[in-house]
């Protein structure tokens, strides 16, 4: 979980306890964020379309996996390639289901816990094995997923994709974390302990699909909600993501605070750009 300058304080835990199926810890260093803006109100952003930093998977891009779910859920869950299968890792009862969506399908995850981060509470992610490949180094990339989240579902933590740890680690992550449902794309270097976020100035929680993007440029990390740009953050360009971590969906892992997701999940991407 980490929210805009709040909320990262009382992260415990190694980055090894993940595959452990333990807890994670991410203290609350180095976070840098810009103040997010409407779309087309910031400079450079033309109003009502989106920008060359947040263009969809497939326009100018080299798509490394796409998840449509369209399969269902018999395990392994695999991508459109079939490059890089998934597998559900649940915990006290915690269940996945296929819902339609789109004249196909799509995940949804367990309900919220009134204890938010309690030892009782259901959990169930999708987990990929070591995914080196998907690491853009210093690349361009980007990376998101559509969701249908409701008003009563946002919570403290809400993880949709994530790869890698802010601790001794790099990463990139897409969450919607806090009560207002407002989505945030993270990214983190190696060797450095600066979190820099890009947080969308609108929420998502309106029990509507949304579809939310997040890209890397040279020196800029943008969050796009339904095409349109709605938060960047200054990034340097040296910074580099490189790690053998899996790929996750729906939370960190199956730990009581996991930074569970609840809602819906579809067409989950990561992207290398040209």
């Amino acid at each position: 979980m980490i929210v805009l300058v709040v909320g990262l304080a009382g992260w415990a835990g190694q980055r090894s306890a993940f595959f452990a199926g333990r807890g994670l810890g991410e203290p609350a260093t180095g976070v840098t964020s810009a103040v997010p803006f409407a779309s087309g109100t910031a400079p450079g952003i033309p109003s009502g379309g989106p920008t060359a930093s947040s263009r969809p998977p497939g326009r100018g891009g080299t798509a490394a996996v796409r998840y449509t779910f369209d399969g269902g859920l018999g395990e392994p869950v695999r991508d459109a390639d079939g490059r890089l299968e998934l597998r559900a890792r649940r915990a006290e009862g915690g269940e996945l289901a296929a819902v339609a969506h789109d004249g196909g399908l799509a995940v949804r995850f367990p309900a919220r816990c009134e204890h938010y981060g309690a030892d009782s509470c259901a959990r169930a992610i999708l987990q990929s094995g070591p995914a080196g490949f998907l690491n853009p180094g210093r690349g361009s990339f980007g990376y998101g997923a559509s969701v249908l989240v409701k008003a009563d579902e946002t919570s403290k933590g809400a993880n949709v994709v994530q790869k890698g740890f802010s601790v001794g680690d790099s990463q990139f992550k897409l969450q919607i974390d806090g009560v207002a449902g407002r989505p945030s794309c993270v990214i983190v270097g190696a060797r450095s302990d600066a979190i820099f976020v890009a947080l969308a100035s609108r929420s998502v929680a309106d029990g509507r699909w949304h579809r939310i993007a997040c890209s890397r440029g040279n020196t800029l990390l943008t969050v796009a909600v339904d095409g349109a740009e709605e938060g960047r953050t200054a990034i340097p360009s040296s910074l580099s993501i490189v790690n053998e971590d899996p790929l996750c969906i729906g939370g960190k892992g199956t730990s009581a605070n996991n930074d569970q997701f609840v809602g819906v999940i579809d067409d989950v991407y990561v992207t290398r750009y040209a």
